[in-house]
């Protein structure tokens, strides 16, 4: 079977080990990346300034066998991110909706320290990224890390990366609805299932929409009537506005309607297809037809 450009690194490596020598010699440690399990051949070369139809020949015209123990060497420590260096890691423990115990955020730092981690930094999608780490001490970090629960974020792949939400009426004066409810049951039904493409949810308390859901492939907006659900909004180098497409939803009624968006998106979509695009590209109304939504 030929390897052509939308096939994705971790399916190529899985094909033939022996191509991760390949994009060894591009200057690509690929192996064990986070990001190799939903990036494609092309987007991999277009990211790492490597010469498409190059790789894609040199890919295909290797011979089939074992990775060499040398480029085996360099395989990624769990749950481990390489950094910009391309000699130290960053690992992310998951927190959901970054809601962390007194004894977690403790731990963290407890962590940073032992290890001498160069910085924390609270990332984007609420969790506190220890950046920085030697490859020798990654295992150890995560073992004292797990004491507490914290384990790997799913931060790559192709799969529901985070959750996030706002205070909501738990902590704050504004909130409408119980964003951080809502959003804690989302993470626990959905974080880290495996999907089509990658996929983002969150939830605002309020019409403020400070956890962004207009840009999120799921998003929920709190108002006084209960929640506008909105969907396949993205960021990004082509960002999207979602679509809404109910009002007034009750937690129980928004969480049914989510299950059947996952469900259908999983079935249906294109590999690497954002939720976005597969709207775009059945149409809406379409859309709407299959996942049964409340106007």
């Amino acid at each position: 079977m030929a390897i052509d450009k939308n096939m994705t690194v971790k399916e190529v490596l899985d094909m033939n080990p022996k191509t991760a020598d390949v994009f060894k010699s591009f200057g690509m440690q690929c192996l064990g990346c986070p990001s190799a399990t939903g990036e494609s051949i092309s987007a991999a070369a277009k990211v790492h300034g490597v010469a498409e139809q190059e790789l894609l020949e040199k890919l295909n015209n290797v011979e089939h066998g074992e990775m060499s123990s040398e480029t085996a060497s360099l395989k990624m420590p769990k749950g481990a991110v390489l950094q910009r260096d391309k000699k130290s890691f960053a690992i992310v423990p998951h927190l959901a909706g970054g809601l962390v115990s007194v004894e977690q955020l403790r731990k963290i730092a407890d962590v940073a320290e032992k290890y001498n981690a160069q910085a924390l930094k609270c990332t984007s999608a609420q969790r506190i990224a220890i950046v920085g780490l030697e490859k020798e001490v990654v295992d150890e970090a995560w073992g004292d890390l797990e004491t507490l629960d914290l384990n790997p974020g799913h931060a790559a792949g192709l799969c529901l990366r985070s959750v996030k939400f706002c205070p909501g009426t738990t902590f704050c004066k504004r909130g409408q609805q119980d964003a951080v409810g809502l959003g804690m049951e989302l993470d626990k039904r959905y974080h880290g299932i495996d999907l089509p493409s990658k996929m983002k949810m969150s939830v605002s308390g309020c019409a403020n929409s400070c956890s962004e859901p207009a840009v999120r492939d799921i998003g929920l907006m709190g108002t006084p009537k209960g929640y506008t659900l909105m969907v396949g909004g993205n960021a990004g180098i082509q960002p999207r506005l979602g679509d809404k497409i109910a009002n007034s939803l009750e937690p129980d009624q928004a969480l049914e309607v989510i299950d059947k968006i996952v469900e259908y998106y999983k079935n249906e979509a294109k590999r690497n297809e954002r939720l976005g695009k597969m709207i775009d590209r059945i149409g809406l109304e379409t859309f709407n037809e299959k996942v049964s939504v409340y106007h």
